[in-house]
């Protein structure tokens, strides 16, 4: 009988798939190589010695209350992707490691919002603050700080000159992808247009998920309990047989990982655009977008929208819905529109312009 021997530093755990995972405790980043080999060894003593050279921040900087974090049950249980983005977000806060948390007020993360704004882009910069904001409310309760300053501080808005991210997809546009695809692409992308799952959860979602007529799965810590529309079920019939436990494969029938995808759908998008058969700004995520307007033009309520999209909150059904309402009040207005008063409505010009276009040919 074996018996597994704790190693320090190492945190080793399974994810919800099953899969035993690994990850450095002191640094919050994931071990690759399989537990127990030389190279998961040779990592290890790499991450301990990255750690061992770094001087120790000075006790109640913000980032003495960040390391302590970062070793907290509360840093733990955040999945393997969420800690990599903290120690993104944290590193980005670089120019306030150094000073005493409680020195922190909203002037100076003002400051560094604007900084970073015009450095990295204003996505980048309210995702520090919302991190930082997390942070503090951490230090509040180990007695580092007494106030949460990031609440505060407004977020940087989006530049109005700009298209918005993660638009909505066209029904051209949904149809043209769908017949372009290859089937190791189709999968994930019919997974996101018929269900509004995030990418991630496209390509990790399990074959084990499908029950019957229906996908079981969890977003953002809520079940999802998603009927397969005969067209999804469709494609999904017409999938190679993989060993993959994942619903979605490569054409090796491995899972996919997310910049593997990204790499094969940014250079088949490109070629769909070349094309004319899509816009430009076409993302996955923007089919969360299309599903749940969608939802919001057939009268599904907010809440409803809510919980088939995994949402905690109202914020963003809301958006749906008020998209939705804005175009059909905007159709239906402009449908009585007659500026020049002869009596043609907005249905009758489209006949018109259709008949210019036969007298031209």
């Amino acid at each position: 009988m074996s018996t597994l021997v704790p190693v320090k530093n190492v945190k080793r755990y399974r994810d919800r798939h099953g899969k035993w995972r690994c990850y450095h405790r002191p640094t919050g980043r994931p071990i690759l190589s399989e537990f127990g080999s030389e190279e998961f060894f040779a990592e290890l003593r790499a991450l301990n010695g990255a750690v061992e050279a770094k001087p120790k921040a000075a006790r109640g900087t913000l980032k003495a209350v960040m390391d302590e974090y970062k070793r907290s049950l509360a840093f733990a249980d955040l999945a393997m992707a969420s800690r990599a983005q903290y120690e993104k977000y944290f590193q980005v806060a670089k120019p306030l490691h150094d000073v005493p948390i409680r020195a922190i007020d909203a002037a100076a993360l003002a400051v560094m919002r604007d900084k970073i704004a015009l450095k990295r882009g204003r996505r980048t910069a309210n995702l520090t603050l919302a991190v930082i904001s997390i942070l503090f409310g951490f230090a509040i309760e180990r007695k580092h700080a007494t106030v949460n300053p990031a609440m505060a501080v407004k977020r940087a808005k989006r530049d109005k000159t700009k298209p918005a991210a993660n638009r909505p997809w066209t029904l051209e546009e949904r149809r043209a992808v769908l017949e372009a695809a290859p089937i190791h692409i189709r999968v994930p992308v019919a997974l996101c247009m018929f269900t509004g799952m995030r990418k991630r959860d496209a390509l990790t979602v399990t074959k084990a998920a499908i029950q019957g007529s229906r996908i079981e799965t969890s977003k953002t810590g809520e079940e999802v309990f998603v009927l397969i529309h005969p067209d999804l079920a469709a494609i999904l019939a017409s999938v190679p047989e993989h060993k993959a436990p994942t619903i979605a494969a490569t054409t090796r029938g491995q899972p996919w990982t997310s910049t593997g995808f990204d790499s094969v759908w940014d250079r088949f998008k490109r070629g769909l655009e070349a094309e004319g058969k899509v816009g430009p700004g076409l993302t996955l995520h923007g089919l969360r977008h299309t599903v749940g307007g969608l939802l919001a033009q057939a009268g599904c309520d907010l809440d409803t929208i809510r919980r088939v999209l995994g949402q905690r909150t109202l914020q963003m059904a809301q958006l749906y819905s008020e998209r939705a309402k804005k175009e059909a009040a905007t159709q239906e207005a402009l449908g009585r529109l007659d500026p020049l008063q002869n009596g043609r409505k907005q249905g009758e010009k489209k006949t018109a312009v259709s008949n210019l276009g036969k007298d031209s040919v």
